[in-house]
């Protein structure tokens, strides 16, 4: 394979397992190796198929000299990207079924996005969005929390990263389930409470739901076999944003 004569030529090292990781655009691959004084490591290793990985590389590196909690780039040339391989538990598993320390996850959660929306100091409302903002993009370590996968970011308002990974949670299986609203409604107030920056202290309520909508409408073109339910979901939805009562149920979890 490509990626292992790659890897093991740009770092000196012997791969010793590889594993292909779960992805829709690239080939992402779980990697470890063995150096020549006997030390082991993991890598992440990544082939861009479709367009160079200038991009990525560039954000990635600036948002690890920011001080932002993503994956160090190791080596990369036009089309692989090695990055440093993050244990721990994504985001999708987190949410497998209710419990667990999610008060600390949630809170952590947060502050990472409040992080990479304050990494643009700007008197305006927009600022530097995740975009892809599927729940295995973030994986936390039991302390902190990280984001992986930057070939998409975006510029626009705070609001649309907070309302599209509430559309995410709520349609990760189990789906729309009670505590699942929850969760959203707890994100959006401990991000109101994150201190980074100082930033972004007031948000615009009907944004983040617009932004779910237009989240959970692009989840029911991808997704057939679901795409009667998210579409019913939709349309609940679209009823309770003409009333504050909805809005305000929706931010209380209930």
């Amino acid at each position: 394979m490509d990626c292992i004569n790659i890897l093991q030529e740009a770092l000196k090292v012997k791969v010793l397992s590889c594993k292909k990781k779960l992805s829709l655009r690239n080939n992402v691959f779980y990697v470890e190796t063995v150096s020549g004084d006997g030390l082991k490591r993991p890598y992440i290793i990544k082939e861009h198929l479709h367009s160079s990985n200038g991009d990525e590389v560039f954000f990635l590196s600036t948002l690890k000299r920011y001080g932002l909690n993503v994956p160090e780039i190791i080596w990369h040339d036009s089309r692989f990207v090695i990055m440093q391989y993050i244990r721990g538990t994504l985001l999708t598993d987190l949410l497998a079924s209710p419990g667990g320390d999610q008060e600390l996850w949630i809170e952590q959660l947060a502050d990472w996005l409040k992080k990479l929306h304050g990494f643009i100091n700007s008197s305006s409302r927009v600022c530097l969005c995740k975009s892809d903002l599927n729940l295995r993009n973030f994986i936390f370590d039991g302390r902190e929390f990280y984001g992986l996968d930057f070939e998409d970011v975006c510029f626009y308002p705070p609001e649309r990263d907070l309302g599209g990974i509430c559309a995410f949670i709520l349609n990760n299986d189990p789906m729309f389930e009670q505590w699942k609203y929850q969760i959203c409604s707890s994100l959006i107030k401990a991000y109101e409470r994150a201190p980074v920056n100082n930033c972004f202290t007031e948000l615009d309520l009907e944004a983040i739901w617009y932004y779910l909508i237009e989240e959970l409408k692009a989840a029911a073109s991808r997704r057939e076999k679901q795409r009667d339910i998210l579409n019913g979901k939709i349309k609940e939805m679209i009823a309770l944003q003409k009333t504050s009562a909805g809005l305000k149920d929706f931010l209380i979890g209930s």
